[in-house]
């Protein structure tokens, strides 16, 4: 371990490849081979929460042995005064609700849980750990990074899982944006629990959404995740890696306060 860890430190894009195949790789494990179907009637959901939920603790521990959970913003809550700065993002989010959400009680709560774990496990990997692999890169060239392997991550559902190779490049598209703005985000406030609701609950109300959103607001949506992750870098950019527990930063809390671990 250490000594992978020597190489992404010494490698870090050909490291972020590496972690990002690797991740992909535990979670099709999971799913496809060592877990067997679960969808019992009171948690349809229970097969996908259940490897989500190992992978982001494979992921957890990976970061816990490379000395890097604070640093990835993992076990701290970074710059709460600006977690504001993600309220956009759960805008959009919830502007997929407008038309309703789709099944019943135990469809709907079941599918909440099992979808913010959803947004935990891509979080800790990606704007967690792939992220902070990047990082000697720079602030735009780590979220270019971070979006480009975020979203070709998604062609595994074509791969994989029966997806159509048009819905797949569309959503490739959608989450390189996605993943570009909250790279930005996490640069921004030092901590990926606020991307994690936001994550959860835009990836929740599209799939309850009884019908896909209009394409020119789906447009929109990614023009708008361009151009906002844009300001952001050059915003929040020049701060260079937000390290938590900084006393030159006037909007950071002191060391020790507002922490997860």
């Amino acid at each position: 371990m250490e000594r992978w860890k020597g190489h992404v430190i010494r490698h870090p894009l050909w490291g972020a490849v590496e972690l990002t195949l690797a991740w992909h790789a535990v979670l099709l494990l999971f799913a496809e081979v060592v877990l067997p179907p679960l969808a019992p009637s009171w948690f349809p959901d229970l097969g996908a929460t259940l490897v989500n939920a190992l992978c982001a603790a494979g992921v957890w521990c990976v970061l816990w042995r490379w000395g890097l959970l604070r640093a990835a913003g993992v076990t701290t809550l970074g710059r709460p005064r600006r977690w504001w700065l993600a309220a956009p993002m759960l805008l959009i989010a919830c502007s997929y609700a407008v038309a309703g959400v789709d099944g019943g009680t135990t469809v709907i709560v079941g599918s909440l849980v099992s979808l913010l774990w959803v947004g935990v496990n891509e979080e800790i990997y990606s704007r967690g750990l792939v992220q902070q692999t990047l990082s000697p890169l720079g602030p735009l060239r780590t979220a270019l990074g971070v979006a480009v392997l975020f979203g070709a991550g998604h062609l595994q559902n074509y791969l994989f899982f029966d997806a159509e190779l048009e819905d797949t490049l569309w959503q490739m598209l959608s989450a390189a944006l996605f993943g570009f703005t909250c790279a930005a985000l996490r640069h921004a406030l030092g901590s990926i629990w606020p991307l994690v609701a936001v994550h959860g609950l835009d990836d929740f109300f599209q799939i309850r959404s009884p019908g896909a959103a209009p394409d020119w607001w789906q447009a929109c949506v990614l023009v708008f995740y361009a151009v906002y992750g844009l300001w952001l870098l050059r915003r929040y950019g020049a701060e260079g890696v937000p390290v938590p527990g900084d006393s030159a930063d006037p909007d950071e809390r002191p060391e020790g306060a507002g922490t997860l671990d």
